[in-house]
């Protein structure tokens, strides 16, 4: 009778989907003319419902191959999966943080693409310490400074993941990641960070040298991770204290802090374009009126004397990407045009 039951509550689940499209029918199978069923579970695994074996349209829900090949869940499965591993996670007082590695946490590079400057470098391979490895015969990989002491920390709060690993819903979500035009559509969780290049890279342009050739590297204190690290504590502390809380309503209050209070002036209009948005998200103002500026941005060094006299800060237009993708106001004296 068991058996039974269930068989029947599966037949009242099934329904017949049909879609038409180019062609013909989307639900229906093209070597047999046959209709495709569909069926209100929430699991379908190689195009089968797990529980009922009904067949299935090939668009049913959204694909989880990276769990397991052919697994399919039902939107709604997916939703109340997202509710449930973000309601178990703030029990623990952690969010998700989504981490990108390469030109974020680290930079890989095939070491037969060094430049003679880099040659150094294998002999300073170390296997199990230090920050830089060799994978197979082929390539070096160099970790970004900080990045232990950013992992330690960070999972603290966090737990760590890649995008295809979260199911959690998007307000306990944190992505860290040098490319912001791969996020468009989650902007609003995206804490984006200077691109990582320790090894030379073809776009370098002739007597540039990267930290790789002239033996340098990021700061341990006051580089990208270092900062990233203080604007994630800041968010999981803001969540945590809020009775509701949601990181996109944290991360733009957070930048526009960065510059807040600066009145920028462009002397040039490219620059302007360029770089204004970005200046007002970081909470500053652009204005032409000359009484309340705070800065002049401008690549001339001529315009030190006018900044000098009217008491100006004046700084290169690299000093607002800076600010922006260190998320903190950087020293003025450091980015004389």
């Amino acid at each position: 009778m068991g058996t039974y039951s269930y068989k029947l509550e599966c037949v009242r689940k099934t329904k017949f989907v049909i879609k038409r499209s180019c062609g013909g029918f989307a639900g229906v199978d093209s070597c047999s003319s046959e209709p495709l069923l569909s069926c209100t579970h929430s699991t379908v695994r190689n195009r089968r419902c797990i529980f009922c074996n009904q067949g299935m349209d090939g668009s049913f829900g959204l694909s989880f191959d990276y769990m397991l090949p052919g697994l399919r869940y039902s939107e709604e499965e997916v939703l109340g999966l997202k509710k449930r591993n973000t309601k178990a996670l703030l029990r623990k007082r952690k969010l998700h943080l989504v981490l990108d590695l390469h030109h974020t946490l680290l930079h890989c590079r095939k070491i037969k693409s060094h430049s003679s400057g880099e040659k150094y470098l294998k002999k300073q391979v170390h296997p199990f310490n230090g920050s830089l490895f060799q994978i197979d015969d082929d390539n070096l990989v160099k970790l970004r400074p900080f990045v232990r002491t950013f992992l330690e920390q960070a999972s603290s709060l966090f737990e760590m993941k890649n995008l295809d690993l979260v199911l959690g819903q998007e307000r306990g979500i944190v992505i860290l990641d040098d490319t912001e035009s791969v996020w468009s559509d989650r902007t609003e969780n995206l804490i984006v960070v200077a691109k990582y290049d320790y090894f030379r890279d073809k776009e370098l342009k002739g007597d540039h040298k990267s930290y790789s050739e002239t033996q340098t590297d990021e700061s341990e204190n006051e580089g990208v991770l270092t900062n990233v690290l203080r604007v994630l504590k800041t968010i999981h502390r803001l969540f945590f204290d809020s009775v509701c809380g949601d990181v996109r309503t944290y991360l733009p209050k957070i930048r526009r802090g960065i510059l807040k209070g600066c009145s920028l002036l462009f002397s040039d209009f490219e620059d302007f374009i360029r770089s204004s948005s970005r200046a007002e998200e970081m909470g500053a103002t652009c204005t032409i009126v000359i009484d309340s500026v705070t800065h002049l941005v401008s690549t001339e060094p001529e315009d030190c004397l006018w900044a000098e006299q009217e008491e100006k800060f004046l700084v290169h237009p690299r000093w607002i990407d800076d600010c922006y993708f260190l998320w903190h106001r950087q020293p003025e004296d450091d980015y004389l045009p």
